[in-house]
């Protein structure tokens, strides 16, 4: 499976919920500028661990 598939399968194969514990402060402003940029917190961290995969050669 080349990594394009990979990347792929894991944005889609979605089965598992995970909480995590943030500053109130620190979410909000984070929330607020996802709104400015029309994105989703959600897939914004999904991106964040997808790039910090491929930086680490985990998705090759």
């Amino acid at each position: 499976m080349n990594k394009t598939e990979k990347i792929s399968e894991l944005k889609t194969n979605k089965t598992r919920k995970v909480a995590f514990m943030f500053n109130e402060e620190l979410w909000q402003l984070f929330k607020q500028t996802c709104e400015s940029n029309k994105t989703k917190p959600t897939w914004e961290v999904e991106k964040w661990i997808l790039n910090y995969l491929d930086q680490n050669k985990v998705l090759d």
